[in-house]
């Protein structure tokens, strides 16, 4: 009786590692899972900004070139974008806090984000931004951080993205 009992006990304890490992290769695919949801959703969101920068091409090529001296109404569609690229750089960089974005698609993001902000228009409305403390602090830092490492304003970004010069 007493080697039953022994037998019974070893092999429901095989059954609850076999039931852990389960569990763990579940996890994991399910965080896989919620890995690419996340970025498809985000891209998704960034195409559609993209589309809306498109659309609006005229007033954010003034933007990044003369934000001082643009029309109220002209700067108004050129700042949506700006509030977009910046809540999503939010977004993504809160998903990459808790393991749900990747290091590229930050990059990508913060690279982009930042070249639009080191323009002259750009950087006046980042620094016009965190003086009121808009953009939460995820951002405000790396975004902070990476400007302050190129010494923005400068001309880089608009060199490289001919599409955003003004004569064009």
């Amino acid at each position: 009786m007493e080697n039953l009992s022994i037998w019974v006990e070893l092999l429901g304890s095989v059954g609850i590692l076999i039931t852990l490992i389960f569990l763990v290769i579940q996890t994991r695919t399910a965080n896989k899972l919620a890995i690419a949801e996340s970025q498809r959703e985000q891209r998704h969101i960034w195409q559609e900004m993209m589309f809306f920068m498109a659309d609006n091409s005229s007033e954010y090529r003034e933007f990044v070139n003369n934000y001082d001296g643009m029309d109220p109404d002209r700067q108004t569609k050129a700042v949506m974008a700006f509030f977009a690229m910046g809540n999503q750089l939010d977004t993504l960089l809160k998903l990459k806090e808790k393991g749900l974005e990747t290091d590229d698609t930050i990059r990508y993001s913060l690279d982009a984000f930042v070249g639009h902000m080191s323009t002259k228009g750009g950087n006046k409305f980042w620094n016009e931004m965190v003086d009121i403390d808009f953009y939460g602090d995820n951002v405000l830092n790396a975004v902070g951080k990476r400007l302050k490492e190129m010494n923005a304003p400068n001309d880089d970004f608009i060199k490289s993205a001919k599409w955003l010069r003004p004569d064009n």
